[in-house]
């Protein structure tokens, strides 16, 4: 029997569903109609690799309240990218500049995998080193700038005799690290930024780094006292083998970006006109929405010869995010991001030519991502009425272009395939 049917699926299921669904090839079993949204059919080798991944990645078990979730997020999906065309919501500049950022953020994603993580080698003397460090607990303090002049600045004024205790008043907004020196306490491996806990585990009692880059700036760390546990046994360092190895690609995997993005760099031979960096930073404003086209001045030049104007770089600018947008604080710190800016062009345009992106996984990723966008931008961002929750909301949403929509569920077919025992398989 086939119905007309659009469940009330739980949200968390089906958010959840829209972030986790990926995809898996399906053997040549003869393709089984499950739903026909719009004409448009959903068929079982359609279904089943997703559905897998979905209750592998949930923990759950295949039954049928799960079916008809699982289909009713597909479903949903599919409406709601229809209904963005329809309306013309997915043609306005904000959706197709957002887009576009999630696209080549996936991009790099599966380029990152495939060229870099798969690049690290990993040997066992690494790895019984990092299980020292394993059984080592470090108490450590640092001070902190959000670029390299500023930190190379505060690193010379140590030098210069200028107490570490003065210069953290100076350098943390935080009123406890102002006032305890900067120091963050006792830690252990694996709850730090990677580049900052390896840092700080190489270092002397009492030995201060040089400036460390770090995912939110420029530490210099000093490393106060450390515990060690000096029963090192080869049986435990045998039961936590597995996740060292994996500690030991997080660590790695952060220098070896920087090379490979240093060998491009290098590669791109940019050529700065300090005139035209200064008049570039000068036409800068607080926010980069309001950059304006001011200048043909020549800013740099690239291996192929190709030139970039003040006009040039602002447009590739404007596409910086905030935090990398106020990062601009100097000629140097614009030179760095232009430079990264370059290199990432680089890597995408090398990504295409892998063609990462004509993969199954990476467009079901993608529209998958795309999906929720839309979701967020049409749901999430709406003035809800007083006593509607945002659950509420996203089904009053989703009923209402539903209704647009022609949706059946073949009931019979989703009741009656094999159960799916394994779903890891």
């Amino acid at each position: 029997m086939k119905k007309n049917i659009l469940d009330k699926t739980p949200l968390y299921s089906t958010l959840m569903i829209f972030f986790i669904i990926c995809m898996m090839s399906c053997g040549d079993h003869k393709q089984e109609e499950l739903a026909m949204v719009n004409g448009l059919e959903i068929g079982l080798n359609d279904f089943l690799p997703k559905y897998r991944i979905f209750l592998s990645k949930t923990h759950q078990n295949d039954n049928l309240s799960n079916r008809y979730a699982f289909l009713n997020s597909m479903i949903d999906e599919s409406i709601i990218l229809e209904h963005a065309n329809r309306s013309g919501f997915n043609n306005s500049p904000d959706i197709i500049h957002k887009k576009a950022q999630i696209h080549d953020q996936l991009l790099l994603n599966e380029y990152y995998d495939r060229k870099i993580i798969n690049g690290i080698h990993i040997t066992d003397n690494e790895m019984r080193q990092l299980f020292k460090y394993y059984k080592t607990r470090l108490h450590v303090r640092h001070l902190y700038a959000p670029d390299l002049e500023t930190i190379q600045d505060i690193s010379n004024k140590i030098d210069s005799g200028i107490s570490w205790e003065y210069l953290a008043k100076t350098c943390f907004e935080d009123s406890i690290l102002k006032n305890n020196g900067g120091d963050i306490g006792w830690y252990k491996m694996g709850e730090l930024d990677p580049a900052f806990e390896i840092t700080a585990y190489e270092l002397s009692d009492g030995e201060i780094s040089e400036p460390t880059k770090t995912r939110d700036g420029f530490s210099l760390i000093q490393v106060l006292e450390r515990e060690k546990d000096v029963l090192l046994t080869e049986e435990d360092y045998q039961l936590n083998k597995d996740w060292l190895k994996q500690m030991a690609v997080r660590y790695k995997r952060l220098p070896f970006l920087r090379k490979f993005t240093d060998d491009i760099l290098k590669d791109l031979d940019i050529q700065f006109d300090e005139n035209g960096l200064s008049d570039l930073l000068e036409g800068l404003s607080n926010s980069k929405e309001n950059l304006a086209l001011r200048s043909g001045a020549k800013v740099l030049k690239l291996k192929n010869k190709k030139q970039l104007s003040v006009d040039d770089c602002m447009i590739n600018i404007s596409k910086l995010s905030d935090r990398q947008f106020k990062r601009i604080r100097s000629t140097e710190t614009l030179k760095s991001i232009l430079s990264g800016i370059f290199v990432r062009n680089e890597i995408l345009a090398d990504a295409k030519d892998l063609n990462l992106d004509r993969s199954k996984y990476f467009r079901d990723t993608f529209k998958q991502e795309y999906t929720s966008l839309i979701l967020r931008e049409t749901v999430g961002k709406t003035e809800r009425p007083t006593g509607v929750n945002w659950q509420e909301e996203y089904f009053q949403f989703r009923d209402k272009i539903a209704l647009n929509n022609n949706i059946v569920i073949d009931s019979v077919n989703v009741r009656s395939f094999p159960m799916v025992i394994n779903a890891n398989i």
